[in-house]
C-alpha cells in the first residue's frame, strides 16, 4: 500500500454518551420488579464482560491482516468501552435504590478472572463469540419488540438500552470474523457456546434470584407469573425466541451475519437522533 493510499474507515462509528440516571424511578420497567431487575441484573454483566470482550479480541489483534477488519477491531473497542462506561453510570440509579449492583459486578470479574485463569487464547476469542451472539440476538429482538421496549418507563434508560441493542448489532461480527481470521475451528466455537450457555443462565437465574430477595420481593408472585410470562411465553417469549437464533450458532457454516439487521439499525438510528 503507498504511503498516500487512503486506509478504510470503519464499518460503524464509536458514540459518546453520557447518560445520568440518579433520577430513575426504581421500577422503571412495566412498574414491575421482576422485569426490572431482569434488566438490572443484565446491566450489571457488561461493565466485566465487555473487558473480557475486549481483551480477547485485543490479544489476537496483531495477527490480523485485512485493513477493514483491523479499524473494525478498533471501533469494537471503542464501542464496548463506551457500554462499559454507561453501565457503571447505570450504579448511580441503583445506588439511589439500594440495589448493590457493584457486588454483582464483582462477582462476574472473579468468575471472568477464573474463566482466564483457564483458558487459551483462543478458547477465550470463542466465549467471546458466543457471548457477542447471545447479546446481538437479545438486542435484535429488543430493537424489533417495541411491546416491550415501550415498557420503558424511563426515557434515559429505554435511550441507554436501545443504543446499546444498536451498537450490539452493529458490531455483532468482529469477534467471529477475527476468531476465524486465526484458525479457530469449529469444535472449540461450539464447545465453549455450551460452557458460555450454563455460565450465563446459571449467573442470570442466581442474580435475579438475589436481586428480588435483597429488595423483598422474591415471593411477589404476581411480579413472577407477569415476568415468567414476559420471558418463557411459548409463543412470544423475549427469551423463547432467542431459541432458533440460539441453535442457528451450532450450524457448521454460521455467520453472525445471516441474520440481517442493518435496516433496523438504520430505522433506530433516526429515532434517537443517531447521525450515523
Amino acid at each position: 500500500m503507498s504511503a498516500h493510499a487512503k486506509l478504510p474507515a470503519a464499518s460503524f462509528p464509536v458514540r459518546r454518551m453520557d447518560f445520568n440516571f440518579a433520577d430513575s424511578p426504581k421500577y422503571w420497567f412495566a412498574n414491575d420488579p421482576f422485569l426490572s431487575h431482569y434488566m438490572n441484573n443484565l446491566s450489571s454483566l457488561f461493565p466485566y464482560g465487555e473487558k473480557f470482550f475486549v481483551d480477547s479480541v485485543r490479544a489476537v489483534r496483531d495477527h490480523i491482516t485485512d485493513p477493514q477488519l483491523k479499524k473494525d477491531i478498533s471501533a469494537f473497542i471503542g464501542q464496548e468501552a463506551m457500554h462499559s462506561k454507561e453501565h457503571a453510570a447505570y450504579n448511580e440509579y441503583a445506588a439511589k435504590h439500594n440495589i448493590d449492583l457493584h457486588r454483582l459486578e464483582l462477582r462476574i470479574k472473579v468468575l471472568l478472572e477464573w474463566v482466564t485463569r483457564f483458558s487459551t487464547v483462543k478458547q477465550r476469542l470463542a466465549i467471546t463469540c458466543a457471548l457477542e451472539h447471545f447479546t446481538a440476538t437479545m438486542a435484535e429482538q429488543m430493537l424489533q419488540r417495541e411491546d416491550l421496549s415501550c415498557q420503558m418507563n424511563d426515557p434515559r434508560l429505554y435511550q441507554l438500552w436501545l443504543w446499546h441493542a444498536i451498537e450490539e448489532n452493529e458490531h455483532k461480527a468482529v469477534a467471529y470474523d477475527t476468531y476465524q481470521a486465526v484458525g479457530g475451528g469449529y469444535f472449540t466455537r461450539v464447545s465453549m457456546m455450551l460452557l458460555s450457555t450454563l455460565l450465563f443462565f446459571g449467573v442470570i437465574g442466581w442474580f435475579q434470584v438475589h436481586l428480588l430477595r435483597k429488595d423483598g420481593q422474591l415471593f411477589n408472585w404476581r411480579s413472577w407469573g407477569k415476568g415468567l410470562k414476559t420471558l418463557l411465553s411459548p409463543r412470544n417469549g423475549f427469551l423463547t425466541q432467542l431459541l432458533r437464533p440460539y441453535l442457528s450458532y451450532y450450524r457448521p457454516g454460521f455467520h453472525p451475519n445471516d441474520y440481517v439487521t442493518k435496516p433496523l439499525e438504520q430505522r433506530w438510528r433516526e429515532r434517537l437522533g443517531f447521525n450515523n
